[in-house]
């Protein structure tokens, strides 16, 4: 009877806090329905075809053959000039490549025509962007199995005086493909390509976890009443507490960003990991304000516990940590950037896999320093309406 009583009480308590039946029931069909919805997209990797004088002759049967490819998606390079030369269309391949128009471009120029003539493999050139190694597995896999079509299409030249037996002297071999990575290299592994974006996820999520569980203790406590009553301000009571947790969470993110460094086999400068420390300190204040606020938001520890994985689920499905944005539905992709971690983990790729400068990806910066003043603003605002402590 006594364990009767005790579960009857905890079902009617649960029942009177709305929060918590959305939690139990809700939550969970908002996050597997942002999960199922941001897999929609189809992920293929966009690959441009270039080819130049002779070479165009074999375009329609090779770009039919690359078509084939499910997890391939032919795009067109702009081009100016049609008959640009090789360092033109080098640098429009560039630009596309560092844009992230393209994964890859594949070019075929008059050469590949003469080498099969002289009894050589034909060498094509393969372009690729080089730092998502999904992406270039695919254009690898697509690009090779197209090749083996065109090379059965290109023309053999026989002497006219050739018999039979000369028959073996016909040049069927294999097409060469020569790579070209713009970023990374062949070695590159799959690993590399998510470390850069472990210091953002893991000083976001222990930063927003231990934040809004301890600002919520100090309320249940009385602790931040105290402190109201005395000679401080409330600005005064949140900038100290942010300085409080800074030290701590400063030291933890250097930590943990030391650790990934060790796990990387990609050299950095000096520089870049001080940049790197810089964009996590960012994103550190960015959770440590969105903690403040949603502890604010909370009634007790338990409710506060709720906002984890409504805040840390959809960022990790969404941030372009593990899908591209670009294959998002277009609903998910405005989703997708209205998260402070989708921003923090392309300026780390770009730093740590590109060697883009920090200061190059500004407007990602001032998109993190903003949700930093749109939470703080949040939040003053809010206690000043309620007045809840």
């Amino acid at each position: 009877m006594r364990l009767q009583w005790i579960a009857w009480r905890l079902i009617l308590e649960i029942m009177r806090d709305r929060r918590t039946l959305a939690m139990f029931f809700l939550v969970p069909v908002v996050v597997m329905t942002l999960i199922y919805y941001a897999l929609q997209g189809d992920e293929k990797a966009n690959l441009a075809l270039v080819t130049r004088g002779v070479a165009r002759l074999w375009e329609y049967p090779l770009r039919s053959a690359l078509q084939q490819e499910e997890h391939l998606r032919l795009v067109d390079l702009d081009l100016a000039d049609e008959e640009a030369g090789f360092e033109t269309v080098q640098a429009a391949i560039d630009k596309a490549l560092s844009e992230g128009k393209v994964q890859g471009v594949l070019y075929l120029d008059a050469q590949l025509l003469e080498q099969r003539f002289a009894g050589e493999r034909g060498q094509l050139n393969l372009y690729l962007e080089g730092s998502r190694p999904t992406a270039t597995a695919d254009i690898l896999s697509g690009v090779a199995a197209a090749m083996d079509d065109l090379a059965e299409q290109l023309p053999v030249v026989v002497d006219p005086s050739c018999s039979a037996p000369c028959a073996d002297s016909v040049n069927n071999k294999a097409l060469e493909i020569k790579r070209h990575y713009r970023y990374g290299n062949e070695d590159y592994r799959m690993v590399d390509y998510f470390l850069p974006s472990f210091p953002p996820l893991l000083v976001f999520f222990f930063t927003f976890i231990i934040t809004i569980i301890t600002f919520q203790r100090e309320r249940v406590r009385g602790t931040l009443a105290r402190l109201l009553i005395a000679p401080f301000s409330f600005a005064q009571v949140v900038l100290g507490y942010l300085l409080g947790f800074f030290g701590f969470f400063g030291l933890q993110s250097a930590i943990v960003l030391g650790y990934v460094l060790l796990l990387m086999h990609i050299p950095l400068t000096g520089w870049q990991v001080v940049e790197l420390e810089l964009l996590t300190l960012l994103l550190m204040s960015v959770a440590l304000v969105m903690g403040l606020f949603a502890s604010f938001l909370a009634k007790n520890e338990f409710q506060a516990i709720q906002f984890i994985p409504l805040v840390i689920l959809p960022q990790i499905f969404l941030s372009d940590m593990i899908w591209r944005i670009e294959t998002f539905p277009v609903v998910f992709r405005y989703i997708a950037y209205s998260m402070p971690l989708t921003y923090a983990n392309k300026v780390a790729r770009d730093l740590v896999l590109k060697g883009i400068p920090l200061w190059a990806d500004w407007p990602e910066l001032l998109a993190l320093l903003g949700f930093l003043l749109l939470f703080l603003f949040g939040m003053l605002l809010f206690v000043r309406q309620r007045r809840a402590f």
